[in-house]
């Protein structure tokens, strides 16, 4: 039954509040319902991707920062790597090498008594096996580069007193070029008259020759 205003003024102020709260409580329900509750869910979805873009910048910042990093690491070694092949003799170059590792050793005051330098080892290519049928949607895989030096290595045996004989090593070490001393074996010390103790040493003087690819 509707109410007319005069009838609401008669109601107890009790009523009268529980009215209003009745009203006020059913404002805010469709209030909530109709607009609160979406500009709550935005608002929620809003912080999600925030959070998830700022964890991306941190993300590609750290990455950026690697980047600058491996850089710098790739044009070190690029630079190492120039330097290397400076000290790769040529073929036309090994003779002289050769010949610069005979006056070490004579520097030194050591006897040569086995000096065979061995030619770079060509080896024959592996038959391939019998590959399966290409498939279209394969990714296309690059060969691997070929080499661009040879080892040659030098069997050595040389007499001489022990201080002598790391003296040779060390001025083989101090040549421009890149030569490694391996295999090193040495035997008993024998006194040999006028020289003293004398030391015979086996050992592999290895170098490495470019391979000027063109």
């Amino acid at each position: 039954m509707a109410m007319n205003l005069d009838e609401l003024k008669k109601l107890p102020l009790k009523v009268k509040i529980l009215i209003i709260f009745l009203i006020c409580a059913l404002i805010g329900y469709f209030y909530y319902m109709f607009f609160l509750a979406d500009a709550l869910a935005k608002m929620t979805s809003l912080e999600a991707k925030l959070a998830e873009l700022q964890q991306q910048i941190t993300e590609k910042d750290r990455t950026a920062k690697q980047l600058d990093r491996y850089i710098r690491e790739v044009n070190a070694l690029k630079e190492s790597f120039k330097m290397a092949l400076l000290k790769l003799p040529n073929e036309r170059e090994i003779a002289g090498l050769l010949a610069a590792v005979v006056q070490s050793g004579k520097g030194a005051g050591v006897d040569f008594l086995l000096f065979q330098p061995t030619p770079p080892e060509k080896k024959a290519p592996e038959p391939a096996p019998a590959a399966p049928p290409p498939d279209p949607k394969a990714p296309v895989q690059k060969k691997a580069g070929e080499k661009f030096y040879d080892e040659i290595p030098i069997k050595v045996q040389l007499a001489g007193g022990f201080h002598n004989t790391l003296s040779f090593f060390e001025q083989v070490a101090r040549l421009p070029r890149i030569v490694n001393i391996e295999e090193i074996t040495m035997g008993d010390a024998q006194d040999v008259k006028g020289r003293g103790r004398i030391i015979k040493t086996s050992c592999t003087v290895k170098t490495y020759m470019f391979l000027d690819k063109k």
